[in-house]
């Protein structure tokens, strides 16, 4: 088995953010300061709050959107959805050039061209413990409110992360951001990130997967969310923050019978790649799994002493040989 530690951390650092996380950051708060500087937000409690993959550490380069959550602290059942996403784009309009702001069905998007990202701005109310968004629909252009709460996926998160480790550190939102990869390569658009971040949730949840290296959790992982798509495509993903919901996805049946078939190969490959017992001919499987990065490299290095076809360098071999013949990365 090998397992190639050195090179999955490698793999890892390829996919974060870099510089996006910087721009994300710079733009969440601009929009924040101008949502706090209208006076009827602020009359309803506005209370700004970062959100989405980005504030709970399992986005991966490139970043192309942010998700502010406009919470509204004060706001009761008075207020109707459709007078939020007014007030909501009023303050928005107040700060942006209106080319920048483009309403959507429950938020609002607002470019920074020169970050090439958006930040989405959700209106949000209070609803017991949960919090309702704007849902507007194609048929009649009205909207309601839909119960969510997005908060408690970022505490879910971080307890999951919490509660599996390798090597005391949290192995949950690694396989997360590996697991986004994987759907990015494999995959053409549906369904989407969170999604497969949220079938990893479960599949955490319901599985507590153990292993003794990245790769053995990227491989139990795939294959428990190979197994369960075909129940999800027919019956939903359940919501782990509201129980009884289910997650909506725009992903229609035909995506979802090619995410089964490819999901099914990629955890094959994966289980392929973890069972080698050749360091240099498993590295070739992990970057099919992985594939490239956005500046179109490879995600998963080639070690130092291989070829690129999965032969060893005879200089390399010659090296390594006699004190790690199977290569730094071996051991996790």
């Amino acid at each position: 088995m090998a397992t190639l530690a050195s090179y999955f951390r490698e793999a890892l650092q390829n996919i974060e953010p870099g510089e996006d996380a910087e721009h994300a950051r710079d733009a969440h708060a601009e929009v924040r300061e101008i949502l706090q500087k209208s006076q009827d937000l602020k009359n309803l409690g506005i209370n700004p709050v970062l959100i989405g993959s980005y504030k709970r550490h399992v986005s991966i380069r490139r970043v192309k959107d942010v998700d502010v959550f406009g919470r509204l602290d004060d706001a009761d059942d008075s207020l109707r959805p459709g007078d939020a996403l007014t007030l909501f784009r009023n303050a928005l309009l107040a700060g942006y050039d209106e080319s920048r702001v483009d309403a959507q069905h429950r938020s609002f998007k607002v470019d920074f061209p020169d970050y090439d990202l958006a930040v989405d701005v959700v209106p949000a109310r209070r609803a017991g413990d949960n919090w309702e968004i704007p849902k507007k629909t194609d048929q009649d252009n009205r909207a309601s409110w839909i119960e969510t709460n997005p908060l408690k996926l970022n505490d879910l998160t971080n307890q999951m992360n919490a509660d599996f480790t390798l090597n005391d550190k949290g192995i949950y939102v690694p396989t997360v951001k590996l697991i986004r990869q994987v759907r990015r390569t494999w995959l053409d658009d549906q369904p989407g990130g969170l999604f497969f971040e949220l079938m990893t949730y479960w599949a955490f949840h319901d599985h507590a997967p153990s292993g003794l290296s990245q790769a053995e959790y990227l491989t139990i992982v795939l294959e428990h969310i190979a197994e369960a798509m075909p129940d999800i495509a027919a019956n939903g993903l359940d919501d782990p923050t509201i129980d009884g919901e289910k997650i909506a996805t725009r992903a229609t049946e035909d995506d979802f019978k090619v995410a089964i078939k490819r999901f099914e190969e990629a955890a094959e490959l994966a289980r392929e790649a973890l069972d080698e017992e050749d360091d240099c001919q498993a590295a070739v499987l992990w970057q099919r799994l992985l594939g490239e990065t956005t500046e179109e490299e490879q995600v998963f290095p080639t070690p130092e002493y291989c070829n690129t076809d999965g032969t060893h360098r005879a200089t390399a071999t010659t090296v390594k040989g006699a004190g790690s013949p199977a290569g730094t990365g071996r051991y996790a």
